[in-house]
């Protein structure tokens, strides 16, 4: 089905560029709007240089915008308006109108292993061999090939985790008009080099999620709890905070269950699986931290910052109004989260009309001092024995996660996390053409004790297939077994 049909927009002819123009120009004014109105970096005397970024994003955009043809121009277009900003809460997502472009690969992909680049799926006769090292491409050394391809259109190319979760993409064809289609490759096998003529074909979506699967094997873990003799596992591949999801409800009745079996859990070791987790509301690691280790040691464990500051704008405080009335409304609500929005929404209202552009919200967890009933240290005896296991997905709440059973002494084990800068907490809004989304965040964290974009990295790294879970669980049991 055409983009035109779904949107109800005129039909276009195939080359009709003056409409995908007028799309990537308006939504690029959008976009740029929103962030000028509602991140709290365009008013941060503490980032004198964002407003140049966010300038040269939109005049790198608009200058695009002439050279536009077709949907691969105005995709990408965004695409790099995005990535200027190095910040996974600033992002571009399609909405159910988009027709994903279509994709070509030359029989070939790569993955990063380590900073080489090296072949992981190969199906063509003439395509390099599995392991063999890519050396450059039409002259560009690899790395900067890499950089240049996807780290342009992305962001944040100075963490692993981006590299590894695009590098299997750099000889995948999405129709990027912006790049030169590339055509020969020199490859380096057992100490020889060798000249590769790229031979490109289509490739369609199942084709590509299937051979994506092959050489980065990602798994979400489901959110549930698994115990076995000395052992509990608590999945946790989201922290959704949607009250209309099913994930919020399966993460209520989860936080439910571990409150409840909390003395059991502790006597043995647990493991907190948070693989694929890509963020969402920082309520839930708290709160199942606090069954773990006890109120009073989570509260001395925060990682307290100088305080946050909220970016003041009717879009910002609609969207906190939103949230809470949702949370509100749930079957179960939340009543601590009703009150934290409640708190936020009340301090932004109340900046509004004295016309500030910040508001300071000098305790972003719970708003509570501490109980004098909690001061003994909550009754817990002894800390829990806590592993956690990460991936390159861990962001956003996760790494709030992070920070905070990092500080309560968990061992983090699997792979480096991504990162996120210090703003935080997104918002979305449709853009004109209602093809995409634009994720804005809303508030900026001072004095945060883990640094902009720094990822956290596992006391012990596991190199096997992170998506296999028993070879996992196998190998974290021999982990804990070595030092019992």
């Amino acid at each position: 089905m055409s983009i035109a049909l779904l949107t109800g927009l005129p039909a276009l002819a195939a080359d009709d560029g003056h409409a995908w123009r007028q799309r990537l120009e308006q939504d690029a004014r959008r976009f740029h709007a929103a962030i000028r109105e509602s991140h709290p970096g365009t008013v941060d005397t503490a980032n004198p240089g964002f407003n140049a970024v966010l300038e040269k994003a939109l005049d790198t955009t608009l200058a695009r915008v002439r050279q536009t043809r077709d949907a691969g121009g105005y995709w990408w277009a965004l695409r790099e308006f995005q990535a200027f900003f190095d910040d996974g809460h600033v992002q571009m997502v399609a909405t159910r109108n988009w027709t994903p472009l279509p994709k070509r690969w030359p029989g070939f992909l790569t993955r990063f292993d380590g900073d080489r680049q090296v072949v992981a799926v190969s199906e063509d006769a003439a395509a390099p061999r599995v392991g063999a090292v890519l050396v450059s491409c039409d002259g560009l050394s690899a790395d900067v090939l890499a950089r240049e391809r996807l780290g342009r259109f992305s962001g944040r190319w100075m963490l692993e985790a981006q590299r590894a979760d695009l590098g299997p993409r750099l000889f995948i064809d999405e129709r990027n008009p912006w790049l030169a289609p590339l055509r020969e490759c020199i490859f380096e096998a057992r100490g020889q080099r060798h000249r590769i003529t790229l031979q490109w074909h289509d490739m369609d979506d199942a084709t590509f999620e299937a051979q994506r699967a092959r050489v980065q094997p990602m798994l979400r873990a489901p959110v549930g709890l698994q115990s076995w003799p000395g052992l509990s596992w608590l999945s946790l591949g989201t922290f959704d905070g949607n009250p209309q999801s099913d994930d919020y409800d399966a993460l209520v009745s989860l936080v439910a269950q571990v409150q409840a079996q909390a003395k059991p859990l502790r006597e043995g070791v647990i493991v907190l699986d948070v693989r694929g987790n890509t963020g969402g509301s920082s309520h839930w690691s708290r709160r199942i931290a606090e069954s773990l280790w006890g109120p009073a040691a989570v509260q001395r464990a925060t990682q307290r910052s100088d305080g946050v500051d909220w970016r003041v704008s009717v879009a910002n405080i609609q969207h906190i109004r939103t949230l809470r009335d949702r949370v509100a409304a749930a079957p179960s609500p939340d009543v601590e989260q009703v009150a934290w929005l409640s708190a936020v929404l009340a301090g932004l209202e109340q900046a509004q009309q004295q016309g500030l552009a910040l508001w300071r919200q000098a305790n972003d967890e719970t708003g509570d001092p501490q109980p004098a009933a909690l001061a003994d240290g909550g009754g817990m005896d002894r800390a829990p024995r806590v592993y956690v296991v990460t991936d390159s997905a861990c962001a956003s709440a996760c790494l709030d996660a992070m920070d905070l059973w990092k500080a309560l002494g968990v061992i983090q084990v699997g792979r480096e996390t991504s990162a996120d800068t210090l703003y935080m907490e997104v918002r979305a809004e449709r853009l004109p053409s209602d093809l995409v989304w634009a994720v804005v965040p809303t508030k900026v964290y001072r004095g945060r004790l883990r640094g902009d974009n720094e990822a956290y990295r596992p006391d012990h790294v596991y190199e096997g297939d992170m998506s296999d879970t028993e070879a996992l669980q196998a190998w974290i049991l021999e982990r804990v077994a070595a030092t019992r």
